[in-house]
């Protein structure tokens, strides 16, 4: 007999019965999360739909599949984590419109000042806090232009900014980019020079751990804005926390943190002009994400009970 089929991503009927006619015997278990999943039905999983914490994946003995809920995938390929027969699969192309509405929010938050008029209603101050900037006109760097980073260059250009995007691969045009940069192509200093607003949809590997660092922070335009809703890694902490203290950026919008969760103690937390959410741009907030995912991570589970190529193969 086969292993388990083990989902903790919420299914429906239609979605169950797809792949049970394709489950060839194969037990299909649904939990609500990882945390109801007890480490016996963990080790006789063959399939697994969704995110279980690397470090108890050590129990599977006979893991051959994972399509991941999550477009991040850094933690699974670690060596050693998985036996090297697993094949992986992320979730890329379910996040994006989600990922692109909320860091375009946090911007226009910031730039129109709603978080200190949101603060002076708490006590019942009607007062003009300035001049605001905007969308228009201005000049953003998105690195990571994958999927999330395409969604959110379209809704960017579409008020007006000036998009260029950072890639490993650039091949012709991109819908929403007046730009687009090979990292090994990327003219540092001529570009984040002029650049008003960072966004980072960027996964985390070797090239982009600690990309946005001290050195390239000092070579951004006074008063950037800079927005992580990729891998909280991509940016030093530390020089960011000293960046946002010094004027040097005028705001963070971050999702990520690193670490993460983020400490009571860290001085992040403090920093006014720091916007924080706890990782929650993703996941199952909102229905389109949740129905983007369950579509694809369904349509790959039949590829693999197929014997089919895997579309997003990470691993």
């Amino acid at each position: 007999m086969s292993g388990h089929i083990l989902s903790v991503v919420p299914l429906g009927e239609q979605e169950i019965a797809k792949i049970s006619a394709l489950a060839g015997g194969r037990d299909i278990l649904c939990f609500k999360s990882g945390a109801e999943v007890s480490d016996e039905i963990l080790a006789e999983t063959e399939i697994l739909f969704g995110n279980i914490a690397p470090a108890r994946l050590a129990v599977c003995k006979d893991l051959k599949f994972i399509q991941l809920e999550s477009a991040g995938y850094d933690n699974y390929i670690v060596p050693g984590v998985l036996a090297d027969q697993t094949v992986v699969s992320n979730a890329s192309g379910a996040y994006g419109i989600a990922l692109a509405e909320h860091m375009i929010a946090g911007i226009l938050a910031v730039q129109k000042r709603l978080y200190g008029y949101r603060a002076q209603q708490k006590d019942c101050v009607w007062a003009k806090l300035g001049t605001v900037t905007g969308l228009y006109g201005s000049n953003v760097l998105i690195i990571g232009a994958g999927d999330i980073g395409t969604e959110t260059a379209k809704r960017l250009k579409a008020f007006g900014a000036h998009v260029t995007g950072l890639k490993r691969t650039v091949k012709g045009e991109m819908e929403g980019f007046d730009q687009v940069y090979a990292y090994d192509a990327m003219p540092w200093e001529e570009v984040l020079g002029k650049t008003d607003i960072v966004v980072i949809s960027a996964p985390l590997n070797e090239g982009t751990k600690h990309l946005i660092n001290k050195d390239t922070i000092n070579m951004l335009k006074d008063g950037a804005i800079i927005v992580n809703g990729g891998r909280g890694p991509i940016i030093e902490t530390e020089a960011l926390c000293d960046a946002l203290e010094s004027g040097k950026l005028a705001a963070a919008v971050l999702d990520v943190t690193d670490p993460e969760p983020l400490p009571e103690d860290h001085r992040l937390w403090k920093i006014e002009n720091a916007y924080i959410t706890p990782h929650v741009a993703g996941g199952h907030s909102f229905h389109t994400t949740v129905e983007k995912l369950v579509e694809l991570g369904v349509a790959n589970l039949e590829r693999y009970l197929k014997g089919e190529p895997i579309v997003n193969r990470v691993k």
